[in-house]
């Protein structure tokens, strides 16, 4: 592994912008995602975040995307993310609430 490896990709991206291919991660509480969430979401609400990396569904080399409710506790879960090695980890600006209604 190459110790000076390091993501040119911006922390945020919009909506518009996920990649189809991407994993994507809801990281709001349980009862929030059974009220709605991305067709194929993974629901790892942002207190589990010290999970181990064998309890994640990526790995460090998949692109990575998280979207909570506003924004805020996706861009804490992504920079967490990308600080324990995944580097193509990226927050969707806004959350849910800029896009459910493009769903």
């Amino acid at each position: 592994m190459n110790a000076e490896k390091q993501c040119t990709l911006p922390l945020e991206l919009s909506f518009e912008e996920v990649c189809e291919k991407a994993i994507v991660i809801d990281c709001r509480k349980v009862d929030e995602f059974e009220q709605g969430h991305m067709i194929g979401a993974h629901n790892i609400p942002l207190q589990h975040i010290s999970v181990s990396k064998e309890s994640l569904p990526c790995t460090e080399e998949d692109h990575i995307v998280v979207y909570c409710r506003t924004g805020n506790r996706s861009l804490t879960f992504a920079t967490y993310l990308r600080s324990i090695g995944y580097n193509y980890c990226q927050s969707i600006t806004g959350g849910y609430e800029a896009f459910e209604d493009k769903l």
